[in-house]
């Protein structure tokens, strides 16, 4: 784990955008973030507590510009697969490369951890989403009727080989 904030540390030197380990404390900004893209935010403060606070199965990554968080990136280890359960850029900064940089970081993250694959749902009517993350390697593992509790959209469930990428 200390390897991998190692080269969080170097990378922020290198970039106007940098990244950071999230903390407990940022919870509330991911929410509003969240709600932003969202519209509300699916997620409670209190399964944030519990990602955050799991940090040995859990890890939350935050881009960050000066002193604004523009977005984040969850990933759960399980077993040999790091699952992505979260990524969130404000609607003012989408469509730079910072989505695309979060999922680098949680795919660094995820091989440091000896992770085989990664993974994540996303609403199947998300279009946008999908070929963000086809273009990133991922590919359509299968449909998951009704997987989202609040408006019973199907999901895409997708996944990425970690030693192809």
């Amino acid at each position: 784990m200390s390897e991998y904030r190692d080269s969080l540390k170097n990378k922020s030197k290198e970039n106007l955008i940098r990244f950071e380990i999230a903390k407990v404390t940022d919870i509330y900004l991911f929410q509003d973030i969240l709600k932003e893209v969202y519209g509300k935010s699916p997620w409670s403060n209190t399964i944030f507590w519990l990602e955050l606070t799991k940090k040995q199965q859990s890890q939350y990554i935050k881009a960050v510009h000066g002193s604004e968080v523009l977005g984040f990136i969850g990933i759960r280890i399980m077993n040999t697969d790091a699952h992505v359960t979260n990524l969130a850029v404000l609607p003012k900064y989408q469509h730079h490369g910072i989505g695309k940089q979060l999922l680098d970081e949680a795919k660094r993250f995820a091989k440091n951890r000896q992770c085989l694959t990664m993974s994540l749902e996303v609403k199947k009517t998300n279009y946008r989403a999908v070929e963000i993350y086809k273009n990133f390697g991922f590919y359509v593992n299968g449909i998951k009727p009704r997987y989202y509790k609040e408006d019973k959209e199907d999901a895409v469930d997708m996944f990425l080989i970690l030693e192809e990428s």
